[in-house]
């Protein structure tokens, strides 16, 4: 039942498709389980000598058999239409609520195991669920209309039936009521070994170049042998109920062959005429009314895997979206920006911002700077709002960032970060990225600006060559087009994270020129560990453990001899 309540929320706008299959499944079965019935009364006219008869009977089974094969294609084909529009609406759904999910989530999560609910569980859910839904679905009709023919026959093995097949769900649910922990488990190692496997092909080069690969190996021997274990015992447990239910089925089938040979030996008067040819129809109704339970049997192996699937989906596109409280957008000019006493720590024990405070006016370049882990990328992510203080705010013309919408205060900035983002597509539209509508001039002027364009026009297909993370660029390339693509964007505020850490000190000195010039008329921030490309800013904040510790130019900074000339000192020494 809860897995039914977590899949209802995907078959909204599918209810024709379920009515249309619903209605070829009633037609199927009707046609197909109208045979049994004919071929009894068939053989009773045979056993009479009457082949007229018989004739006309074989003639109608033929049509049956006709309608009932076309409907049960057309039920097979829409219950496979379903599966796959259904899937098709998880997958947008998880992408959804991922790319909405909030990045304190994110940063918690494998990223392989999220990708595995995108393309894994998704089809575990289609190949398992809705595999075995079909077989329950068609399984109820057959077993209504195979009842109410078996009543009709002899009522009395009909009820023989009805009482000795709950057994066979008995036995099977005995067997199975523990199996859900064993799929669960399996569902989440198989996500655990893929999270693994991405990781290593993302990170090949560094695990060779410290000759880590043995100590992987044997980490994913372990994994693989975790995962064998999981699935000998899901596999091993799943494969008790379909021999066991038939067992009880063949024990309940002997039960009605025996049942039936004594009424027709005995004569009993049951006050219904009962013949061999009902017995002949009657037997084959009795396995029809077993065999959904077999069929499910067969599937619940991959109803198991669904399930868990189903559940990790379920939990997925529930999760909470990224908060997005502000309601108003900044308007006019940014007249300057002022970090208000923050207090931030991305766990609850330890502070990574410390009553931090500092105004920065307009069109001034910020460079913050101190030893790793002191905190200036984190007041990056509270200015774009990727974290919320846990006190203090941050304001930019007088106005909270939490009071500003998320989209506006971001189209107002253009942040080139640590970790350049390359996209499939041509460099022209990687480019574009940044500025909706970007015209071939603008990206051209961006990508000169920004030190670009001389390599680009060396691809083989100049601004529309085709490239993606796994492109055959440089780090140091990549990086060259992200600043491009900040630059087209034309912001209000430019950020800049360690945005030359991948080039060579030749291009960013080139680069130092181009992001003058870009950063004229604009206030920017830049993190930096080479102080040599920071000289120049209006004003330094020299920060260690979360708090600011020096502020000046790079003169006055040099001139009280504090922490700031010893950094600088030891880059140049």
């Amino acid at each position: 039942m809860k897995s039914i309540k977590k899949l209802m929320p995907f078959l909204k706008g599918h209810k024709a498709q379920v009515f249309l299959s619903l209605a070829f499944a009633f037609v199927s079965a009707g046609s197909r389980l109208s045979v049994p019935f004919l071929a009894g009364r068939a053989i009773d006219l045979m056993v009479e000598g009457n082949t007229d008869g018989v004739l006309i009977y074989v003639y109608v089974m033929a049509a049956l058999v006709v309608i009932g094969s076309l409907f049960r294609y057309l039920f097979d084909f829409y219950v496979s239409y379903l599966g796959e529009a259904i899937v098709h609406e998880m997958r947008q759904s998880i992408f959804r609520s991922l790319s909405k999910a909030p990045l304190s989530y994110l940063d918690t999560q494998e990223k392989g195991q999220m990708v595995y609910r995108l393309v894994g569980d998704t089809e575990n859910v289609k190949n398992g669920l809705l595999s075995g839904a079909a077989a329950i679905y068609d399984g109820i009709i057959a077993i209504m209309f195979t009842l109410a023919f078996m009543l009709y026959v002899n009522y009395l093995l009909a009820i023989l039936v009805v009482v000795l097949t709950p057994l066979s769900v008995i036995v099977s649910r005995a067997i199975s009521k523990n199996n859900s922990k064993y799929f669960k488990r399996q569902a989440e190692r198989t996500s655990r070994i893929g999270g693994f496997m991405k990781e290593e092909m993302n990170n090949s080069v560094s695990i060779r170049t410290l000759g880590a690969h043995e100590e992987r190996k044997e980490e994913f021997i372990q994994s693989a042998e975790e995962l064998r274990d999981s699935n000998f015992k899901a596999m091993m447990m799943a494969s008790l109920v379909n021999p066991s239910t038939r067992l009880v089925n063949n024990f309940i089938y002997a039960a009605v062959i025996l049942s039936g040979a004594a009424l027709l030996i005995s004569g009993l008067d049951i006050g219904v005429t009962f013949t061999i040819g009902g017995l002949s129809s009657f037997l084959t109704y009795a396995n029809s009314y077993m065999a959904p339970f077999n069929e499910v049997a067969d599937v619940y192996s991959e109803m198991g895997y669904a399930i868990a699937s189903l559940g990790r989906i379920a939990d997925t596109v529930s999760l909470t979206p990224d908060p997005d409280e502000g309601k108003k957008d900044l308007e006019g000019d940014i007249e300057n920006v002022y970090f208000n006493h923050l207090d931030f720590g991305y766990e609850s024990s330890r502070k990574v911002i410390k009553d931090f405070d500092l105004e920065i006016y307009p069109k001034h370049k910020i460079a913050l700077v101190g030893p790793t882990g002191c905190g200036k990328t984190t007041l990056i992510n509270l200015l774009l709002r990727f974290y919320d203080p846990q006190s203090g705010q941050v304001e930019i013309n007088e106005t909270s960032t939490l009071d500003l919408t998320k989209k506006n205060l971001r189209r107002r900035v253009s942040a080139v970060l640590q970790d350049p983002w390359i996209f499939h597509g041509t460099v022209k539209e990687n480019i574009a990225f940044g500025k909706k509508g970007a015209s071939d001039e603008e990206i051209i002027a961006s990508a000169k600006l920004a030190k670009a364009d001389a390599f680009i026009r060396r691809l083989p297909q100049g601004y529309d060559t085709p490239i993606s993370d796994t492109s055959a660029l440089s780090g140091g390339e990549k990086q060259l087009i992200c600043l491009a693509r900040a630059m087209v964007a034309s912001p209000d505020i430019v950020i800049l994270d360690e945005a030359t850490s991948n080039v060579d000190l030749y291009t960013e000195s080139l680069l130092k020129k181009g992001f003058d010039d870009f950063m004229e008329g604009r206030t920017s921030i830049v993190v930096a560990h080479r102080l040599s490309t920071i000289v120049s800013s209006d004003l330094i904040v020299v920060m260690k453990d979360g708090e600011i510790i020096e502020m000046g130019n790079h003169e006055e900074l040099m001139d009280k001899g504090g922490f700031y000339k010893e950094l600088y000192s030891a880059q140049f020494a």
